[in-house]
Parts: structure tokens; C-alpha cells; sequence
């Protein structure tokens, strides 16, 4: 009874294991219930609070490295990964603060997701931003670190094309050719890690 008992925790272990991929493979090359896990540890570098000045504002940028779930709509099938997630905390120059979703982190649908590759260029890699109630409109932050501690980090802002949401409270402005009020850096800037 022993050695069933000895076998069954063996191949359970064994079979486990077999479900983890490093973050390199591509989500259609994994079985239903696997894990692409940073085993590298290639995402810690960009987790922490990071802080830039712009128009006499103060941004905070939380990045979080979170285990998520993805699931198919179609089929059964889900895996997990682990994913930079982050949130924004602006103050204006009079100490006022105009967002805040550090304090809230939202672990599902955080502002700030994933690092991926660039399509500007190999020293680049992205995080996408999904700006709330800002009409469906989504952004590329090319990042790249500036020193070989990298606690320095470039941003660099791109609109990604995307749906307009009809009913978005910008929508005429946008038709119009007006840019979305994002609360947010267009130009390029410069976050220093806390």
C-alpha cells in the first residue's frame, strides 16, 4: 500500500511539473491547465513603484508581477501565466491628487498589462495601456531601461488603433480629430524606480 501511495505522489509531482513552460512559449503551445511561469525571474525587473515629474504633475507607476488565469470562451481550455500588471497615482502640483488606482490595485483589470515585445525596436519591450473610461482607446508604452542597474526606465507613448466606443463621453471630440484628456504622458518620459 505504501508504494501505491509512494507511485501516485510520484507521478502527481512528475506530471505537475510537466505543466510548467517558461515565458517564452506561446500560449497555443500548451496543454489546458499549464502554467508559462517566469522561472527566470525575467519580470522582476520591471515589479516596484517607479515615479516621473511631467507638467508639474507627480506619476507613480505601481508594476506587479501577478499570476493570472486565461480562459478560452470557445472551449475549456485555460492556462496560467504571470503577467506585469500595474495602476497609475497622478498629484498635481498643489498636492492635489487626480487618480489614485494604486490604493485600489485591481489584480483583473489593471490599467497597466503585460510585457511583450516591441515593434519600435529590439531595445524596446511594451506595456500595454487600457486607460479607463477613455472610449475603448488603448496605448503602447515602449519602455527601456537607461542604466545597467535599471532603475531608470524610458517610456515612450503610442495609440494603438482600436474600436471607438459610440457612447464614450469623448466620442464627437475624437471624430473631430481632439485627442482623449488621458491623464497621462504623450511625450517621452523618464520613471525612476522607489
Amino acid at each position: 500500500m505504501k508504494n501505491i501511495i509512494l507511485l501516485m505522489f510520484l507521478i502527481t509531482t512528475i506530471s505537475c511539473k510537466a505543466q510548467i513552460y517558461p515565458l517564452s512559449t506561446s500560449a497555443g503551445d500548451v496543454p489546458s491547465g499549464a502554467y508559462i511561469k517566469d522561472i527566470n525571474n525575467e519580470l522582476d525587473q520591471y515589479v516596484g513603484l517607479w515615479k516621473a515629474n511631467w507638467q508639474g504633475k507627480t506619476i507613480y507607476l505601481d508594476l506587479r508581477k501577478i499570476k493570472l488565469k486565461s480562459e478560452s470562451l470557445m472551449s475549456s481550455f485555460y492556462y496560467y501565466s504571470d503577467q506585469i500588471l500595474g495602476e497609475r497615482k497622478i498629484i498635481d502640483a498643489n498636492g492635489t491628487v487626480e487618480i489614485d488606482r494604486i490604493s485600489n490595485f485591481d489584480n483583473e483589470n489593471a490599467e497597466f498589462w503585460g510585457v511583450t515585445k516591441s515593434l519600435l525596436s529590439s531595445q524596446y519591450v511594451t506595456i500595454t495601456f487600457f486607460p479607463k473610461n477613455m472610449c475603448n482607446k488603448m496605448a503602447s508604452l515602449d519602455i527601456k531601461f537607461l542604466n545597467p542597474e535599471k532603475t531608470q526606465m524610458q517610456m515612450k507613448f503610442r495609440y494603438v488603433p482600436s474600436l471607438l466606443d459610440e457612447n464614450c463621453q469623448y466620442a464627437n471630440l475624437i471624430k473631430s480629430g481632439g485627442d482623449l484628456p488621458i491623464n497621462f504622458p504623450k511625450e517621452d518620459i523618464i520613471f525612476i524606480k522607489q
